[in-house]
């Protein structure tokens, strides 16, 4: 009897230890774990083993949610592709990251190299306007043309700024947005939506090059009305702005009808520029010979920045201006890279936005980690010293070393890249640049030299605290320098 008390007292012993051996093996979200590559399934949740920095952590794997595009009518030669529709809640900073365009390089080092590139490149240069005339738009009633090519067909457009999201609502079939009839959004708050963009080229044989832009505006908006600009170009000329504002129409949820003759028939290449507020429905063709096909290579960059007012953007311009002229759209003219702005007026690493709690650390790996960019950067802003704040040199210093370090664990894939405010004075730069350098972060000063002076704002490129066109397009023009200047770690 004492014998197999004691065996039994073993057995219970043995199967308390395998128990909690197996407990402790157990994937946990940011826990140790053995070997990068590793997967584990737990209660219907999926982990991977993540090397993140020096240290090899547990990652809970987000499934993407896809869902097919309904058929097309009977009018539709061009069938949709399955399309990836984003979650309503925005996605874990901790899920799997994409691989990187700078996968077996140092990410700087290519970096470094596409900007050089760019900058090298003839043809990277912003629009022109044309003020020929040959170019017109006209309001129609309807789509009116034979073929339709919804926007939701992923093999025939380019979506440049944040990945749209695909409309489920019956009204707004085969359409996508920044933000849906059903409040889902790329960025978590609607007032910090960005500019975006869709580019194709089109073939055609019509006589009068025509196609028509199908869109509408989210009613509700902060503003009354959207807009969104035709930019075009044929083989062998230049790109050209059909106007400087482009064209304006009601945020009333009605669908908006905008018939676009290039003149004549031919290859053309195309870019429509959209407000935040824009869905796009897709285009429609004139007959059965015209093609549209995407425009860019998946290639290129995803850049993300991330700032203020510059950002967001505000102007000071007396002229005509389109949110697409900040910098960050000038830098994707010039660079050909996806540019991905994220900014909010007023805001700062520390200040928040008037009326709001928000800085810079709630939004970067909410809303532009699951952008899935290749690269952020952090620009710096005057309202952190200058706001109701008055927070000092070394305070915002150190916070900026806390946000990166937020990137940095969600991530470390990204590179990261921060400026010092574009109006800052020289020892803000200099602790920004001392805690970038511990991190392991290339920094831009644009305390030294500085970016705005007496002498390059001969021509009003800043007024009163923020950028006219001009200025924007300076902005784009010096960061792109200063991050080909950058050196190689």
């Amino acid at each position: 009897m004492r014998k197999s008390f004691a065996l039994l007292l073993a057995a219970t012993a043995i199967i308390g230890l395998t128990l909690g051996v197996a407990n402790a093996a157990a994937p946990v979200v940011g826990k140790k774990c053995s070997k990068a590559g590793l997967s584990a399934k737990v209660a219907g949740d999926r982990f991977t083993c993540t090397k993140s920095g020096k240290k090899l952590i547990w990652k809970k794997v987000i499934p993407a949610v896809v869902k097919a595009v309904p058929s097309p009518s009977p009018t539709q030669t061009m069938d949709p592709a399955p399309i990836i529709v984003a979650p309503s809640a925005p996605p874990e900073p901790t899920q799997t990251p994409k691989p990187s365009i700078f996968a077996n390089q140092s990410a700087l080092t290519r970096f470094i190299s596409l900007a050089q590139a760019a900058r090298a490149n003839a043809t990277n240069k912003l629009p022109i306007l044309d003020t020929s005339g040959a170019v017109t738009i006209n309001q129609v009633a309807g789509q009116g043309l034979p073929l339709f090519v919804k926007a939701s067909t992923t093999d025939r457009f380019t979506f440049l700024g944040p990945t749209p999201l695909v409309e489920t609502d019956p009204t707004r079939t085969g359409a996508v947005s920044q933000i849906t009839k059903d409040h889902r959004m790329v960025y978590q708050a609607r007032d910090d939506l960005p500019p975006w963009a869709v580019a194709f080229t089109i073939s055609t044989t019509d006589s009068l090059g025509r196609f028509v832009v199908e869109t509408s505006g989210m009613n509700g908006s902060r503003l009354p009305q959207y807009s969104w600009r035709l930019v075009y170009k044929t083989s062998t000329g230049p790109w050209m702005y059909q106007s400087i504002a482009g064209l304006s129409r009601p945020n009333d949820d009605a669908h908006h009808f905008d018939e676009v003759s290039l003149g004549a028939p031919g290859s053309f290449s195309i870019r429509l520029e959209f407000e935040a507020t824009t869905s796009f429905y897709g285009i429609g063709l004139s007959d059965v010979t015209s093609t549209i096909s995407t425009l860019t290579s998946n290639a290129s960059p995803r850049v993300a920045i991330l700032g203020d007012s510059w950002v967001s953007p505000e102007f000071n311009e007396t002229g005509p201006v389109h949110v697409w002229d900040a910098f960050t759209g000038a830098l994707t003219w010039i660079t050909g890279w996806n540019v991905i702005s994220a900014g909010v007026a007023g805001q700062g690493y520390l200040q928040p936005a008037r009326g709001g709690t928000e800085t810079y650390k709630d939004r970067v790996v909410r809303d532009l980690v699951p952008q899935n960019p290749d690269v952020i950067i952090f620009t710096g802003s005057p309202n952190d010293p200058w706001g109701p704040g008055k927070f000092t040199d070394e305070q915002i210093a150190a916070e900026m070393g806390r946000d990166i370090k937020l990137v940095q664990e969600a991530n470390p894939d990204i590179l990261i890249i921060v400026c010092s405010p574009f109006q800052t004075d020289p020892h803000q730069a200099s602790l920004m640049r001392k805690e970038a350098a511990s991190l392991g972060v290339s920094i831009i000063d644009f305390a030294t030299p500085a970016l705005f002076d007496e002498n390059n704002n001969a021509q009003r490129q800043l007024v009163d605290g923020h950028p006219t066109r001009l200025g924007s397009a300076y902005i784009a023009n010096e960061m792109l320098k200063r991050i080909a200047g950058l050196k190689s770690k």
